[in-house]
Protein backbone atom coordinates (compact mmCIF):
# COMPACT_ATOMS: atom_id res chain seq x y z
CA UNK A 1 0.00 0.00 0.00
CA UNK A 2 3.05 2.25 -0.16
CA UNK A 3 2.00 3.65 -3.55
CA UNK A 4 -1.46 4.58 -2.29
CA UNK A 5 -2.31 8.04 -0.98
CA UNK A 6 -3.01 8.10 2.78
CA UNK A 7 -6.75 8.07 2.19
CA UNK A 8 -8.93 5.50 0.48
CA UNK A 9 -11.69 8.07 0.15
CA UNK A 10 -12.51 11.65 0.94
CA UNK A 11 -13.01 10.91 4.65
CA UNK A 12 -11.51 7.44 5.21
CA UNK A 13 -7.89 6.41 5.72
CA UNK A 14 -6.33 3.09 4.81
CA UNK A 15 -5.47 2.61 8.48
CA UNK A 16 -9.08 2.79 9.66
CA UNK A 17 -10.22 0.47 6.86
CA UNK A 18 -7.58 -2.18 7.70
CA UNK A 19 -7.14 -2.00 11.49
CA UNK A 20 -7.55 -5.28 13.34
CA UNK A 21 -7.18 -6.21 16.98
CA UNK A 22 -6.15 -9.78 16.13
CA UNK A 23 -2.44 -9.02 15.82
CA UNK A 24 -2.45 -10.71 12.42
CA UNK A 25 -1.21 -9.15 9.16
CA UNK A 26 -4.07 -7.38 7.42
CA UNK A 27 -2.80 -5.93 4.15
CA UNK A 28 -5.24 -5.82 1.22
CA UNK A 29 -4.08 -6.79 -2.24
CA UNK A 30 -4.57 -4.48 -5.25
CA UNK A 31 -8.07 -5.80 -5.98
CA UNK A 32 -9.23 -5.33 -2.37
CA UNK A 33 -7.74 -1.80 -2.32
CA UNK A 34 -9.68 -0.92 -5.48
CA UNK A 35 -12.84 -2.34 -3.91
CA UNK A 36 -12.29 -0.29 -0.74
CA UNK A 37 -11.87 2.86 -2.84
CA UNK A 38 -15.15 2.05 -4.58
CA UNK A 39 -16.89 1.41 -1.24
CA UNK A 40 -15.70 4.79 0.00
CA UNK A 41 -16.59 6.76 -3.13
CA UNK A 42 -20.01 5.19 -3.67
CA UNK A 43 -21.29 4.63 -0.12
CA UNK A 44 -19.19 5.75 2.83
CA UNK A 45 -18.16 9.22 1.60
CA UNK A 46 -21.69 10.16 0.42
CA UNK A 47 -23.11 8.96 3.75
CA UNK A 48 -20.53 10.98 5.70
CA UNK A 49 -21.30 14.11 3.66
CA UNK A 50 -25.03 13.61 4.22
CA UNK A 51 -24.73 13.03 7.97
CA UNK A 52 -22.23 15.82 8.55
CA UNK A 53 -20.54 13.79 11.28
CA UNK A 54 -17.85 11.12 11.54
CA UNK A 55 -18.45 7.50 10.71
CA UNK A 56 -16.37 5.00 12.69
CA UNK A 57 -15.32 1.86 10.83
CA UNK A 58 -15.31 -1.01 13.33
CA UNK A 59 -14.27 -3.59 10.72
CA UNK A 60 -13.25 -3.02 7.13
CA UNK A 61 -10.92 -5.19 5.10
CA UNK A 62 -10.12 -8.59 6.61
CA UNK A 63 -7.32 -10.80 5.37
CA UNK A 64 -8.49 -14.44 5.28
CA UNK A 65 -6.64 -15.26 8.53
CA UNK A 66 -8.14 -12.19 10.23
CA UNK A 67 -11.60 -13.14 8.99
CA UNK A 68 -11.23 -16.66 10.40
CA UNK A 69 -9.91 -15.29 13.73
CA UNK A 70 -12.97 -13.06 14.20
CA UNK A 71 -15.41 -15.79 13.17
CA UNK A 72 -16.38 -14.17 9.86
CA UNK A 73 -18.24 -16.02 7.14
CA UNK A 74 -16.03 -17.93 4.69
CA UNK A 75 -17.69 -15.92 1.89
CA UNK A 76 -17.45 -12.55 3.68
CA UNK A 77 -17.33 -9.44 1.50
CA UNK A 78 -14.82 -8.05 4.02
CA UNK A 79 -12.16 -10.40 2.57
CA UNK A 80 -12.58 -8.79 -0.87
CA UNK A 81 -12.63 -5.23 0.50
CA UNK A 82 -16.30 -4.94 -0.41
CA UNK A 83 -17.70 -4.33 3.09
CA UNK A 84 -17.34 -2.29 6.23
CA UNK A 85 -19.04 -2.39 9.60
CA UNK A 86 -19.79 1.13 10.78
CA UNK A 87 -21.13 3.12 13.71
CA UNK A 88 -22.09 6.77 14.05
CA UNK A 89 -22.18 8.36 17.48
CA UNK A 90 -25.71 9.29 18.51
CA UNK A 91 -27.33 7.10 15.86
CA UNK A 92 -28.78 3.61 16.06
CA UNK A 93 -28.12 1.02 13.39
CA UNK A 94 -31.69 1.58 12.20
CA UNK A 95 -31.04 5.33 11.91
CA UNK A 96 -27.94 4.67 9.78
CA UNK A 97 -29.74 2.28 7.42
CA UNK A 98 -32.61 4.74 7.04
CA UNK A 99 -30.06 7.46 6.18
CA UNK A 100 -28.50 5.17 3.54
CA UNK A 101 -31.93 4.58 2.03
CA UNK A 102 -32.75 8.27 2.19
CA UNK A 103 -29.77 9.34 0.10
CA UNK A 104 -30.26 6.59 -2.46
CA UNK A 105 -26.72 5.19 -2.55
CA UNK A 106 -26.30 1.87 -4.27
CA UNK A 107 -25.21 -1.05 -2.10
CA UNK A 108 -25.45 -4.81 -2.21
CA UNK A 109 -26.34 -5.51 1.40
CA UNK A 110 -26.99 -3.54 4.58
CA UNK A 111 -27.46 -5.31 7.89
CA UNK A 112 -28.54 -3.38 10.99
CA UNK A 113 -27.44 -5.15 14.18
CA UNK A 114 -29.34 -4.92 17.47
CA UNK A 115 -27.40 -3.14 20.24
CA UNK A 116 -26.66 -6.39 22.06
CA UNK A 117 -25.08 -7.73 18.85
CA UNK A 118 -22.87 -4.69 18.37
CA UNK A 119 -25.30 -1.98 17.26
CA UNK A 120 -23.41 -1.48 14.02
CA UNK A 121 -24.31 -1.58 10.34
CA UNK A 122 -22.65 -3.93 7.91
CA UNK A 123 -22.62 -2.27 4.51
CA UNK A 124 -21.46 -4.23 1.49
CA UNK A 125 -21.10 -3.53 -2.19
CA UNK A 126 -20.35 -5.59 -5.26
CA UNK A 127 -17.45 -3.96 -7.06
CA UNK A 128 -16.92 -3.99 -10.80
CA UNK A 129 -18.30 -2.26 -13.84
CA UNK A 130 -21.10 -4.81 -14.37
CA UNK A 131 -21.85 -5.56 -10.72
CA UNK A 132 -25.51 -5.59 -9.78
CA UNK A 133 -26.31 -4.19 -6.32
CA UNK A 134 -29.16 -6.15 -4.69
CA UNK A 135 -30.00 -3.52 -2.03
CA UNK A 136 -30.71 -6.37 0.39
CA UNK A 137 -31.81 -5.07 3.80
CA UNK A 138 -31.58 -7.23 6.90
CA UNK A 139 -32.08 -6.83 10.64
CA UNK A 140 -29.94 -8.86 13.07
CA UNK A 141 -32.18 -9.06 16.15
CA UNK A 142 -31.16 -9.67 19.74
CA UNK A 143 -32.02 -13.37 19.64
CA UNK A 144 -29.75 -14.18 16.70
CA UNK A 145 -30.26 -14.85 13.04
CA UNK A 146 -31.43 -12.36 10.43
CA UNK A 147 -34.78 -11.15 9.17
CA UNK A 148 -35.93 -8.58 6.62
CA UNK A 149 -35.31 -4.98 7.66
CA UNK A 150 -38.36 -2.74 7.69
CA UNK A 151 -37.62 0.90 6.94
CA UNK A 152 -38.86 3.29 9.59
CA UNK A 153 -39.84 6.67 8.21
CA UNK A 154 -39.83 9.67 10.56
CA UNK A 155 -43.25 11.19 11.25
Amino acid sequence: MTDDPPRAGEFFTWKELTTTSTGLANVPDAMARNNLRYLCSEVLDPLRRHLGRPIRVTSGYRAPAVNRAVGGSATSAHVRGEAADIKVEGMTATDIVNALLGIGVQFDQAIAYAPIRGGHVHIGIRAGANARQRRELLWAPEGGGYRPFVQVRPV
